[in-house]
Order: structure tokens, then C-alpha cells, then sequence
């Protein structure tokens, strides 16, 4: 990640090393995994392969619902996917019915023309994300507003309580059409209404001092613990305020290379952004919360960076296991719904074995290896946490790791 600070700041504390040889370690973990879907996605029939079949099932069920329905939003997380009836829907629009590998793939891999509602969709959720100035300008972050009244950001930006009493967030820093700055709406975080942290899934949800009249424009994400929100393969866009800079978007050239069971992989080809990013599907979903990135500068020219972030359906189910008090979860039925709900578990390790699934995927074990430059991730890695609360001021010194 991309690091501010002056000269002869503090060593990280104790939660960035942490979380830094954590990242490391599982991404040193998955290396054989990660370079055997590189190999399949550069073939047809490579997002099927990559992928186990139920995860294809339930990345179309929920394509389909977003392009013919209008939403997805009211989808059951736990309820089963009707794979026949899916592929029937599925003809409708792109006119396979008999594979749902090839189906998706014909939604994902689709050309670079894409429906103005994607744009409309996008400026939309962009509002919701702001800067979080911590503790006065010692640093900062980002956070996006996931319900009326809270914002979600990582434990390393917001450690504490107390860390939370002396930040604000503020919205709309960025340039407007014409190239103006918009004027910035600052607001303070209100942690003795709300505060849950969690150090080791790395996040950290707050209330936001500020009536819902004032928070109303700048909208929230709504997220979702249902499984097939995003496949190995596809593309994601992040939001984000990098190195504390004006709002800025990398978009779409961020492909998911690998699925764990609490966290996602994906490959840049631009700057490293800020924690406590979200990290959105093509539909403008929230997949992931970002918070790290691994350097490599053997591939620097293509980005050389693997990021990570934590899938919102495991913070989901955190926050559905905490004890709260009465007037906390209050605040957050809103995000996670009345009942407590157990999303059905997906296979998170594709088995290459059997590469072509249900999807009718090109056999791929004796085909030769093909350029794959534009996707490579490297396996000899150092990692880097965003420090977001390292000392600032007007004049920063900015150090890449």
C-alpha cells in the first residue's frame, strides 16, 4: 500500500505489522493456487474452470436477477439456487441455455460497451465514500456509508473508540465536472452511539454524528452476505481516497484471481489505494473491504500488485454474532436484517481437475501456456498495510513500498 508519512516517522504499530506478515503469509499460501487460475483464465471457458459450479450458479442467478429483474435486492442469502431455471433465464440474455459457465462468461467478458446505467449506478455509490481525517490530519483513510447513519473503514484506521472520537469523514472531496473542487462537507464520527471493531477481519463500523436530512445526499451501500456476487475472473472497481488525495476510482482492470474463505484477491494495474476502500462488482455491489496490498516489482509495469480485501460476508456474520445492546441493534437491522441468517457456505478452492464442470470449459490439462503478462500475479512478495494514522502535514513525504 501506498504509505504517508514525514521523514523519521514511527515504525507502523503493532496491529500494521501484524496484519502485514498475516497478508504475506496468506498470499505466500496461495501462490499455486493463484498461478493456476492465471493459466485458465487466459482460455475460453477459463471463468467456468476457475470457478467451482455453484458459484458459477449463483454468480449468474444473481446477474440475471440485476440485468432482467431491475435488483437483487429481497434475494435470500440462504435460499437454494435453482440451476435449471437459471440457465432458462439466462437464454434471455445471451442466448445460452445449456452451459451456465459459458452464460457467465458472456455477462463478464463482455465487450467495452457497457449501459449508461452503469455510470449513473456509479456515481451514485462513489457519493456514499469519503476521506476519514484521523485524529486532526495524523493521517488518513477511507470509509463509505453503509446505512443511514454508519460508515465502515479497517481496525488499523480506526483501532478504538477513542480514535473515532477525534476523526471526522468527509464527503465530496473531489473536483467537480468543470474541474472545481466541490465544496467539502465534513462530519464528526459518533462512536458512544455505535462502534464495533474487529482487529482480526480488520474492520471497523462507527455511527456518523449528522441528522439523516444531512447524511440523505450522500446515500449508503447496502450490503448483502449472499454468495455470488462476484466470480474469479471478473472485474472490480475500487473507490478510494489515495494517499489521502481527492476521490479517485480505479476502474474495472482490478480482475479477481483468487476466492478464500474470509478474504479476496485481485490484480491492479494502477496506484495502490486507501484502506477501508470498498471494492465493488460491475453491478456496484460490495464484494470486499479493502486493506492490503502486496508489491511486486518484478511485474511494475503491469501494477506488480496483488490487493486484498475482506469479503463483506464474513464482516456480515460478525457483526451478526456480537452481542449488542438493544439500541445497537436497532441501528443495525438496517444493514444485516431483523433475523440472524446463515448464508449457505460455497466452495472456495476451484478444483482444476475438473476443469470443465458443468460448463462445458475447454479442457485445459495438456494445452500449452499462453501469454497471460496482462494477469500475472508474482509469488515472491513484501507487503504493506495502509498506516493511516502516521503523523502528517501540508508538506508529506510519500514513501512506496
Amino acid at each position: 500500500m501506498t504509505i504517508i508519512a514525514l521523514a523519521g516517522e514511527l515504525e507502523p504499530e503493532g496491529e500494521d505489522r501484524a496484519q502485514q506478515r498475516a497478508a504475506q503469509a496468506r498470499v505466500a499460501e496461495r501462490a499455486a493456487a493463484r498461478n493456476a487460475t492465471e493459466s485458465v483464465l487466459g482460455f475460453e471457458g477459463g471463468v467456468a474452470a476457475a470457478n467451482t459450479p455453484e458459484r458459477v450458479a449463483r454468480r449468474l442467478d444473481r446477474l440475471s436477477r440485476y440485468y432482467l429483474d431491475g435488483s437483487t435486492d429481497g434475494v435470500d442469502a440462504a435460499a437454494p439456487v435453482d440451476s435449471h431455471r437459471v440457465l432458462a433465464r439466462a437464454g434471455a440474455l445471451t442466448g445460452e441455455n445449456e452451459s451456465a459457465g459459458r452464460a457467465v462468461e458472456a455477462i463478464i467478458n463482455t465487450s467495452d460497451f457497457i449501459g449508461v446505467r452503469y455510470l449513473d449506478a456509479g456515481v451514485a455509490a462513489a457519493r456514499s465514500v469519503g476521506r476519514i481525517n484521523i485524529s486532526h490530519g495524523r493521517g488518513y483513510g477511507t470509509g463509505f456509508l453503509v446505512s443511514p447513519t454508519l460508515l465502515l473503514t479497517n481496525h488499523h484506521v480506526l483501532p478504538t473508540a477513542d480514535k473515532a472520537h477525534t476523526s471526522t469523514v468527509e464527503f465530496d472531496y473531489q473536483d467537480d465536472v468543470d474541474g472545481s473542487p466541490r465544496p467539502v462537507r465534513a462530519f464528526e464520527l459518533d462512536p458512544d452511539t455505535f462502534y464495533v471493531g474487529d482487529r482480526d477481519l480488520d474492520f471497523a463500523l462507527t455511527a456518523v454524528k449528522g441528522t439523516p436530512e444531512q447524511l440523505q445526499p450522500f446515500g449508503f451501500r447496502s450490503l448483502t452476505e449472499a454468495q455470488g456476487t462476484v466470480v474469479i475472473g471478473e472485474f472490480t472497481t475500487i473507490v478510494q481516497h489515495p494517499r489521502g488525495d481527492k476521490k479517485m476510482i480505479a476502474l474495472r482492470e482490478n480482475t479477481l484471481v483468487d476466492i478464500l474463505d474470509r478474504y479476496l484477491h485481485y490484480c491492479a494495474d494502477t496506484e495502490p489505494g486507501s484502506s477501508g476502500s470498498p471494492v465493488f462488482n460491475d453491478q456496484w455491489e460490495v464484494v470486499a473491504l479493502h486493506h492490503a496490498s502486496v508489491p511486486a516489482p518484478d511485474h511494475a509495469e503491469f501494477g506488480g500488485i496483488v490487493n486484498e480485501g475482506i469479503r463483506i460476508s464474513q464482516i456480515i456474520a460478525m457483526l451478526r454474532a456480537r452481542t449488542l445492546s438493544v439500541r445497537e441493534r436497532e441501528l443495525l437491522t438496517p444493514l444485516i436484517g431483523p433475523a440472524s441468517r446463515t448464508a449457505m457456505a460455497v466452495p472456495t478452492t476451484p478444483d482444476f481437475e475438473d476443469a470443465e464442470i458443468e460448463s462445458g470449459a475447454t479442457e485445459l490439462a495438456d494445452t500449452p501456456e499462453t501469454d497471460l503478462r496482462n494477469r500475472r500475479c508474482p509469488v515472491t512478495v513484501t507487503v504493506t498495510i495502509d498506516t493511516a494514522a502516521q503523523p502528517m502535514s501540508s508538506e508529506q513525504k510519500v514513501t512506496e513500498q
